[in-house]
């Protein structure tokens, strides 16, 4: 018997895309392949690393791993700007871990459960760093956090 509960966000912060919402091609999402199943495959194998960076290449802003967009300088017109795409993930972790200490910690809590498989582990890995280091109160995790050694 199918569930008829709607299906929830694998975490809210960083995998903020459905995966049926993402296969079903009648969604309005932007998606770029082979990024859009690679996302979907990377939760199904609790490869959370490789889902964040799938996730951030999926709307076609990002290519060969730098992220391109527009950006107001202050004067004159908006100019295109390149970051890398691990450097856009980590910026916007330091602001969630400022802004949403809550939210940040139950991404955290979530990304517990990498799979050992994922070979974007350093993500994981530096998202757990800036909790550290914005204070967010992640004291009963310690126990389960994966660790740099296993990367």
């Amino acid at each position: 018997m199918e569930s008829s509960a709607p299906e929830q966000l694998p975490e809210q912060l960083f995998l903020d895309f459905r995966v049926s919402d993402v296969l079903d091609k009648t969604r309005r999402l932007p998606r770029f392949e082979p990024w859009a199943s690679q996302y979907c495959m990377a939760i199904s194998e609790k490869r959370y690393g490789d889902a964040i960076y799938a996730r951030y290449h999926m709307d076609g802003r990002a290519k060969d791993g730098v992220h391109t967009d527009l950006r107001d300088c202050g004067e004159g017109p908006f100019q295109w700007h390149k970051t890398s795409v691990y450097e856009v993930i980590m910026e916007e972790a330091r602001s969630y871990a400022q802004g949403c200490p809550d939210l940040y910690r139950d991404a955290l809590l979530f990304y517990c459960s990498t799979s050992p498989k994922d070979t974007r582990r350093d993500i994981i890995e530096e998202l757990f760093k800036i909790g550290e280091f914005m204070n967010v109160q992640i004291t009963s995790l310690d126990a389960s956090r994966p660790q740099a050694a296993t990367l």
